[in-house]
């Protein structure tokens, strides 16, 4: 019998135009979009790439890895802050 071939995940992100995972594991599409999914509830959240950079630039810390820092906030909260941020009262 012939070996089945099978693709890895660094094959299969290659495949499907420019997605795959950020560091911390989250998805984003070929367009930037990141899905934000809450570690504690499961809740989803999809995040433009212009939005994400600009979260990316909000957090900071001792271990310099804002991912890192926003992986800590709920999906409510990233929400609230996206909202106010399209609001204007939010730099």
């Amino acid at each position: 019998m012939d070996e089945m071939n099978k693709l890895n995940d660094e094959a299969l992100e290659a495949v499907s135009g420019g997605a795959g995972k950020t560091k911390w594991g989250y998805v984003y599409d070929d367009q930037g979009t990141v899905t934000f999914t809450d570690k504690n509830t499961g809740e989803a959240l999809k995040i433009s790439a212009a939005d994400w950079k600009w979260l990316l630039g909000k957090y900071d810390g001792p271990i310099k890895d804002p991912e890192y820092y926003l992986s800590t906030v709920p999906v409510k909260d990233v929400r609230s802050i996206i909202a106010q941020h399209h609001a204007g009262t939010m730099n």
